[in-house]
């Protein structure tokens, strides 16, 4: 993953003990079966401790639609509220991805964990703490939240607003921003000190009656259990959720406009998350400061707008997603390149993710879409 870890209580060695009459139970939480990142984590009980198991089948937001035109999805008016699991809503989504918001108003008790696919969150709103077995995760506004597949957590907010990106593909720090040691280089828009990982406590092995929400395509199985899964005494290795402030980040500017790929954060295979932040604007002395048009012959372009004036966009309020579909050219909207010139920076943000694989419009999303929204490039 980022960096190597080393917390809490562990054996002298892997895979051993140290007294015959307290031997913690050793788990390995890794990817790519054994061949990709991992940690061992070190209970006081077995962490196959389930009283029972139960099936529950989701509720599918049908009916997605294919994208044929640009499209302004007004995605802040979405009515959204409860825990985590029950606020979640998704307005696109492919065979890898899954794109929404969630309004968090409600702690629950109960832990989740997905089976499928790494999570980005991105806290438009809020602050609250993730907490897994690895430990406590302080999150802010303007924070990304890695959570890798298989990590069993729950959220302590008093109110949290989130954009969700979800990928069945591993999503990692570019591999551009890596030396041949793993560590980030020189130049990258961030550094490891800037990333935050969960700080472990006091382990419990308290009796606790919870259940386990564990996701799958179209269903929920449902573990429950009578001990605390925060009986972790310590852990090592290279997995494990982390935080990332934008605020932090160091945006890089050039002479002339640089393109959507110096903005990138994260990525998997098939895609790529970017983040667009307060920075200083081209210094060509007749440079036009925002985006040329382009077309996106091969990726669909969404953005979700946090923050600040979003000067190349007409109509776009905060909680805005747009989503600018492959093979149709796009850019700034009339007037917007002329009102640019001789503006010295931009104090916007903004998440972008790039898709290789055509996205589809949920139910969700098309009933908050704003059907004027491609007709603003067109000025009579």
């Amino acid at each position: 993953m980022v960096f190597y870890v080393k917390q809490g209580k562990l054996t002298e060695s892997r895979h051993t003990y140290d007294r015959k009459d307290e031997i913690l139970k050793e788990e390995l939480f890794g990817e790519d079966s054994f061949d990709g990142a991992y940690s061992l984590l070190y209970h006081l009980n077995e962490p196959t401790r389930v009283k029972s198991i139960t099936k529950r089948e989701k509720h599918m937001d049908e009916f997605p639609e294919e994208i044929t035109k640009h499209m302004h999805i007004k995605a802040g008016k979405i009515k959204t509220d409860g825990s985590f699991l029950d606020s979640r809503k998704f307005i696109l989504s492919n065979s890898k991805l899954r794109l929404g918001i969630a309004n968090v108003t409600m702690n629950s008790e109960d832990f989740y964990r997905n089976s499928y696919a790494d999570i980005l969150l991105f806290v438009q709103k809020g602050n609250g703490t993730l907490v897994s077995p690895q430990g406590e995760l302080s999150y802010k506004e303007g924070d990304y939240v890695f959570v890798p597949r298989g990590t069993t957590f729950r959220l302590v907010t008093n109110n949290s607003y989130f954009f969700i990106i979800e990928s069945r593909e591993h999503m990692d720090i570019p591999s551009r921003y890596l030396n041949k040691y793993g560590q980030l280089k020189e130049g990258t828009p961030y550094y490891s000190r800037d990333i935050r990982v969960p700080e472990l406590r006091d382990p419990s092995n308290k009796n606790q009656n919870f259940k386990v929400y564990i996701e799958y395509d179209d269903y929920y199985m449902i573990e429950e259990r009578d001990k605390s899964i925060l009986d972790v005494v310590g852990w090592d290795g290279y997995l494990y959720p982390f935080a990332i402030s934008v605020h932090n980040m160091a945006p890089i500017v050039g002479k002339l406009h640089m393109p959507p790929p110096i903005h990138e954060t994260f990525s998997g295979k098939g895609f790529m998350v970017g983040s667009f932040l307060p920075r200083k604007f081209d210094f060509h002395p007749r440079s036009i400061p925002i985006s040329y048009y382009h077309n996106n012959i091969d990726v669909d372009e969404v953005l979700f707008y946090s923050s600040g004036n979003f000067m190349s966009r007409k109509g776009i309020e905060e909680g805005s997603v747009t989503v600018h579909v492959r093979g149709i050219i796009h850019g700034p909207q009339p007037g917007t390149v002329e009102a640019a010139i001789g503006k010295e920076g931009t104090d916007e943000v903004a998440v972008m993710v790039e898709s290789y694989e055509p996205l589809v419009l949920t139910k969700t999303g098309k009933e908050v879409e704003d059907p004027h929204y491609m007709d603003s490039w067109f000025q009579k």
